[in-house]
């Protein structure tokens, strides 16, 4: 967003006079949003908290917590 046109280089842009736009579109989402979702994606593939919520001692302990959530609910 910050080296776009909406930035720099236009009339309606943040800084008309400066023109430091690297991206040549006005409008980044066509490409700011997939790779929003590319680099969630990469970050929940790399992530090793998942093999460590399969174990057995973490569903223990989440069944004790639901357990007392429920107790206290009325």
């Amino acid at each position: 967003m910050i080296f776009s046109k909406a930035v720099s280089g236009t009339p309606s842009a943040l800084f008309p006079n400066a023109d430091f736009d690297l991206f040549p579109m006005q409008s980044t989402g066509l490409v700011s949003v997939p790779f929003g979702y590319l680099a969630g994606w990469l970050g929940n593939s790399l992530d090793h908290r998942r093999q460590a919520a399969n174990s057995l001692e973490n569903r223990r302990l989440y069944e004790e917590s639901e357990a007392r959530l429920l107790a206290a609910a009325e």
